[in-house]
């Protein structure tokens, strides 16, 4: 699944009349910004319009769509589907029939080109009822997955997800699920999935890339215990059956679980169902499995995949009130319980998750700042985190919007768009004028994608605006000369005349400013000025000798 270009023709939110042109030759495609110029809108924008066609409901604005889906033509493996999707929406044109057009183009035989944005060769017209997912669940021209993240308090992305998610619960309570099957079509993350990930990454005895990257990026060397707290949900009619009624896949998970876990308890007691601190007596059962061999007995006819549609099932049900994990970790001789870890290290693991464990062909992924809690060492890496678990990189297409210079340094800009509002609010969209890629940190901050005059604070900025003014005057009078005095020594002291990113040239400025001091008295002749010349290029030499040394080691 390819997203190749979107123009919200009627206004949804605060876009209207906005192009954006996706860069369908990556993997992934990172939107930049401001604040309140429609970055999140073009995610929730691109899930209403696939929640809208899976569900067979009417378009909720004007759009045209351009989308592909298939893999490309690889020696000895064709592909069985390489389709370009065309779909121009509009809620005003009368019945549901009428108000999408819809044409499919086969890529792998008819290669003619595109001539300009929107206009594409006639292709076979598709009618609605074909389109939406049908009661089999096929849906042969939409993606085939559309997952979605959202770090922030806010739940109006969450909100689009909800009828798929009520209808999985729906069969989910009338055993209608098969969890060797795929998952739900359109499926948001939550934070509690991190803890899911992080049990199925554990599932098998094997070593793996998952394992690696606990180790070396979370410092987690194994599990230590998981702790189930069940409770009786709202639906339930046998109030003293051993699981409340519960059937189907989430039965046999629950019958599974008790048969491995150490002294389950059964208790009464107060349960919160409110802010205001309203509570109810509810029955709760403590399930308690005391490491990973007995995860493994647990789940040992599990694939790790099957193991966290099962968790998140049985969550769904409302079944399972809290998770707590126990993990080792090589920065403690005592484990630690999964909430000690960072927020940063809990998104990481979410996210990560919901690449590896709900991904497969024809995938978009919709990710709305999704390092909002990572340090900048992280954050440098987050883009080849996600490379790495995103197991179809042909096939899946990952959209992005972030704040951070430090996750886009190393793209193309044909896989950044930078969005913007004009003077009468109207939001813009293109690619940056250069890549990202080897401008540096602080060429990114002052360019086109974050628009930054300078990387420097204030109040440094000031100082130099001043000494600029100063030296830019032919003849300064003497109370003016004082004041450059001033802010010369002032600069100095932040250590400005002497940063640099190459460290050798710092040294030599350093070593330069010692021996201006050394002579700062000194009227300044011509044989002086030969001196420091002198001095300056044997700095030099010593610094390129030293470095061919160091090449030749």
């Amino acid at each position: 699944m390819k997203v190749d270009k979107l123009h919200i023709r009627s206004r949804f939110k605060n876009l209207e009349d906005v192009k954006v042109d996706f860069d369908e030759d990556h993997l992934m495609t990172v939107v930049v910004g401001r604040n309140g110029s429609g970055k999140s809108n073009v995610l929730e924008a691109l899930v209403v319009i696939f929640r809208n066609l899976d569900l067979g409901e009417a378009p909720p604005f004007s759009y045209k769509l351009i989308y592909r889906l298939g893999e490309r033509d690889k020696p000895n493996q064709p592909s069985e589907r390489w389709l370009e999707i065309t779909i121009d929406a509009d809620p005003d044109r009368g019945t549901l029939a009428k108000q999408y057009e819809i044409r499919a183009r086969d890529l792998l035989n008819d290669n003619t080109p595109k001539d300009i944005i929107g206009e594409l060769p006639s292709g076979m017209t598709i009618p609605f009822s074909k389109v939406k997912r049908d009661k089999s669940g096929k849906a042969p021209y939409l993606p085939n997955y559309v997952f979605a993240y959202y770090s922030g308090p806010s739940d109006r992305l969450e909100n689009h997800f909800k009828k798929h998610r009520t209808d999985f619960y729906r069969r989910l309570l009338e055993d209608k699920l098969d969890l060797k099957g795929d998952i739900r079509p359109l499926f948001y993350a939550k934070p509690h999935h991190s803890q899911f990930v992080l049990l199925a990454f554990f599932l098998s005895e094997q070593d793996s890339a998952e394992k690696t990257f606990l180790r070396e990026h979370l410092s987690i060397e194994g599990l230590d215990s998981i702790h189930f707290v069940m409770r009786q949900p709202g639906w339930a009619k046998q109030k003293g059956e051993l699981f409340w009624g519960a059937k189907g896949v989430v039965r046999r998970f629950l019958d599974e679980l008790i048969k491995y876990s150490v002294s389950p308890v059964k208790v009464t007691r107060q349960e919160d169902t409110s802010l205001t601190g309203s509570s109810i007596r509810n029955e709760f059962f403590h399930l308690f499995l005391p490491g990973v061999d007995a995860l493994r007995d647990f789940a040992k006819n599990l694939s790790a995949d099957e193991l966290f549609k099962m968790l998140e099932s049985t969550l769904l049900s409302e079944i399972i009130s809290e998770v707590s994990i126990r993990v080792k970790v090589s920065s403690s001789p005592e484990p630690l319980t999964f909430r000690e870890l960072s927020e940063g290290e809990q998104q990481l693991l979410t996210v990560l998750g919901l690449l590896k464990f709900t991904g497969g062909e024809d995938s978009l992924f919709l990710l709305d700042e999704p390092d909002t809690h990572l340090n900048p060492s992280w954050a440098v890496k987050y883009l080849k985190f996600l490379r790495e678990f995103v197991p179809n990189h042909e096939a899946s297409h990952l959209l992005m919007v972030t704040h951070h210079p430090l996750a886009i340094a190393e793209l193309e800009k044909q896989q950044v768009q930078v969005m913007w509002r004009d003077s009468d609010f109207q939001v813009h969209v293109q690619e940056p004028e250069e890549s990202p890629r080897g401008m540096g940190y602080g060429g990114i901050l002052t360019s086109d994608m974050f628009g930054l005059r300078t990387t420097l604070d204030n109040s440094t900025e000031r100082l130099l605006r001043l000494r600029r003014c100063f030296t830019e005057k032919t003849e300064l009078s003497l109370i003016q000369a004082g004041r450059l005095k001033k802010i010369d020594k002032a600069i100095e002291g932040l250590g400005f005349t002497t940063a640099h990113w190459d460290e050798e040239y710092a040294q030599y400025l350093r070593m330069r400013r010692e021996v201006e001091r050394e002579t700062e008295a000194v009227d300044v002749t011509p044989e002086l000025k030969r001196v420091r010349k002198e001095r300056a290029k044997e700095i030099v030499q010593r610094m390129l000798t030293s470095e061919q040394e160091e090449d030749n080691k």
